[in-house]
């Protein structure tokens, strides 16, 4: 489709660093206009971070009137983020999008990043938004133990209270495992930018108990036939928990020495090799990121005029 734009120029380009090289994150953002024949997307998911935003790409990729690039998470929105796509990178992922009734981009930084709402509407302005929230002490948590795969509750208490402690840190990546959680101004940010009509908002703990009724709700939203998903099996898990059991197996992950394995042999191995129950979330964290918590979800509430109860399951 033929649209007028704004170029917005990612960390890539402005340092002139080869594609995909990481980079310490920029916060300018400086667009200039071109005018392009481009199929962008026309549906965006922009999280939440380990709100199940994996498994909805592989489980949307299925639909055959559903395109979704090979890169999960373009974040080409996000220029302020490590490892965002530029312009020219962006567009090569969708070089096969044309014909698609639905052209999308799953990329959980898009919430909680200021700018991304406001920049997606420049582009996309008729764009379809898709948000998926979950309990965000659960979500806060497994956002941890996700960047430290070796990390055990003691460490994750420690790192709550030097939160706590040190608000002069706010908004550094190392915090965002809290910050994400405070959904309240991430949903309000889209609803405004968007209005109510365009943006869906689901909750985990239905992906978890009926995917096949939310990913229906997903496909009317976005203009697809919704019938595809009755009846299907959608029991895979995916971007689970697992930690190495051993010094040897992170050293092997950190020189990606099991890349070249069949993907049927890392899985049966994963067992063997790492630990898949997650650590116990202790009672004192949990207190605390519910008190940190609840007064965003009691105005995010007011925000949607409906109780949330799946959102505070950690409180039951």
């Amino acid at each position: 489709m033929e649209t007028t734009h704004e170029n917005f120029e990612s960390p890539q380009e402005k340092s002139g660093a080869p594609p995909g090289k990481s980079l310490e994150p920029l916060v300018e953002f400086n667009p200039r206009d071109v005018s392009q024949e481009v199929s962008w997307p026309n549906f965006f998911v922009v999280g939440a971070h380990k709100a199940g935003t994996t498994s909805l790409y592989f489980h949307l990729k299925r639909h055959p009137e559903v395109f979704l690039p090979s890169v999960k998470e373009p974040r080409y929105f996000t220029p302020e983020v490590r490892e965002s796509l530029s312009l020219e990178q962006y567009r090569a992922l969708y070089a096969g999008a044309a014909g698609y009734t639905a052209i999308g981009d799953i990329t959980p930084f898009y919430l909680p990043k200021e700018g991304a709402a406001e920049r997606i509407r420049k582009v996309c302005p008729g764009a379809k938004i898709v948000i998926m929230l979950r309990d965000p002490v659960e979500r806060a948590y497994s956002h941890f133990l996700y960047e430290h795969r070796n990390a055990d509750t003691e460490s994750f208490r420690k790192a709550l209270l030097e939160y706590e402690a040190r608000p002069d840190r706010r908004g550094e990546p190392s915090q965002e495992f809290i910050e994400h959680g405070s959904y309240y101004g991430q949903v309000r940010r889209y609803l405004e930018t968007f209005g109510s009509d365009s943006v869906l908002i689901l909750l985990f703990e239905n992906l978890a108990r009926d995917p096949n009724q939310l990913l229906g709700e997903i496909a009317r939203h976005i203009g697809v036939d919704p019938e595809f998903f009755v009846g299907r099996d959608f029991s895979e898990a995916h971007n689970v928990y697992f930690a190495p059991k051993s010094n040897a197996v992170s050293w092997a992950q950190s020189l990606k020495l099991t890349k070249h394995l069949p993907a049927s042999l890392k899985l049966a191995l994963r067992p063997f090799l790492f630990n898949m129950q997650k650590p116990p979330l202790d009672d004192e964290s949990r207190r605390r990121l519910q008190e940190l918590y609840d007064p965003d979800l009691t105005r995010l509430e007011e925000l949607l005029g409906r109780k949330l109860p799946e959102l505070r399951k950690t409180w039951r």
